[in-house]
């Protein structure tokens, strides 16, 4: 991330993608580009195309 206000707002449009999935977030690595989450194993799927969609 260049700056904190563009790590901040990511991570807000992240924590609201992963939620409205019905996940949470469980560990952010911004260094290694890894999002670890947990929900139900209906939605983490989806929950996964949806963060994939928003890295685009």
């Amino acid at each position: 991330m260049e700056n904190s206000q563009e790590a901040a707002a990511f991570f807000t449009m992240l924590k609201h993608t992963v939620e409205s999935h019905g996940c949470k977030i469980v560990d952010v690595d911004f260094e290694n580009h890894k999002i670890d989450i947990d929900g139900p194993d209906e939605n983490v799927a989806d929950c996964a195309a949806a963060i994939g969609k928003l890295m685009d």
